[in-house]
């Protein structure tokens, strides 16, 4: 649940941001970069940045903000707002 409000507020923020798996073959050389002791078992990892300059934006909803709750918020029943 953490990774995915991380990766929605980078997008939110106009970032761009993957999460990647660690395979287990790699999961030494991942615990070496980055100093993870042994006691944790990563099963993942998020990048965050901006995009490059050249690359022209993808998606139909780039630069849209997202619709306020009230509109997609149902409770109980479908069409009742919150």
């Amino acid at each position: 649940m953490a990774s995915l409000l991380m990766l929605l507020t980078a997008v939110d923020e106009g970032l761009g941001a993957c999460f990647f798996g660690i395979m287990p073959e790699h999961l030494q050389p991942f615990r070496a970069e980055f100093g993870i002791p042994g006691t944790y078992d990563p099963i993942g990892g998020i990048t965050v940045g901006y995009r490059a300059d050249d690359l022209p934006p993808q998606g139909a909803r780039v630069g849209e903000r997202r619709r306020a709750r009230a509109e997609v918020v149902h409770r109980g029943h479908w069409g009742r707002h919150a």
